[in-house]
């Protein structure tokens, strides 16, 4: 598996919540030093495309959509750089 694929499957792992702890360690510290910084701009771009409902995320009340997803990940980054 070459870097790029790793980083992938890295980022790809974390928002599905089956990241391990040390691959979380991993995680921050590229996100840390803004090696995934392309890689996540990527996947909120793919979301917010795909999303039919940008204004507030919800197509009717209680249905989440995923790209609002990023909000707890903006927030969660933001707690830990903070």
């Amino acid at each position: 598996m070459d870097e790029s694929q790793f980083k992938e499957t890295l980022v790809e792992r974390y928002l599905n919540n089956q990241a391990t702890d040390q691959e979380l360690e991993v995680f921050l510290e590229l996100l840390k030093r803004g090696e995934l910084d392309e890689l996540v701009k990527d996947h909120m771009d793919r979301e917010a495309d795909n999303s039919e409902d940008t204004k507030t995320g919800f197509l009717d009340a209680g249905v989440f959509q995923p790209w609002a997803q990023w909000l707890n990940v903006a927030a969660s980054l933001s707690l830990i750089f903070w």
